[in-house]
């Protein structure tokens, strides 16, 4: 997808392909990394939208919230990640996105170089001193 995707939705929530209610098609492509054969197949061909429901029996969405809670969990969400090195979670996301397509042998491969630049950092550094001295973090960035 090359992006960061952690999908949460509202009850009455659903995705859907309905391209093929107005002549159209598209999306499968994607929609294919998330949804199980038959299912896209349904979507693609009959604009049928998943609810919410089924998208977290699926695995697609990670939580399932009221419409009145769903932005302060997305916000909780953003905020954890925020709490994170912006240099670690740059070079994760860089490295998430590199190894979707490689074989299980490559993306390893891959990862560990990135895992061994991401050590040198200052702020893998300070990771480890705060953990050992069981205090928060104070990350610079690089």
């Amino acid at each position: 997808m090359g992006s960061t995707l952690i999908l949460i939705c509202s009850e009455n929530g659903s995705l859907g392909l309905p391209e093929i209610d107005v002549g159209l098609l598209g999306g499968c492509k994607h929609a294919q990394r998330l949804f199980p054969h038959s299912t896209l197949r349904m979507m693609a061909l009959t604009g049928y939208r998943v609810p919410a429901a089924e998208l977290y029996r699926l695995g697609i969405v990670l939580k399932v919230t009221t419409q009145g809670e769903l932005l302060s969990e997305a916000l909780a969400i953003a905020s954890n990640i925020a709490s994170k090195s912006p240099l670690s979670i740059q070079l994760t996301k860089q490295t998430m996105n590199a190894i979707e397509d490689m074989s299980l042998r490559d993306g390893y491969r891959y990862e560990q170089d990135m895992t061994a630049t991401i050590a040198k950092t200052a702020d893998a550094k300070e990771a480890q001193r705060a953990f050992l001295e069981k205090r928060e973090p104070k990350f610079v960035g690089h």
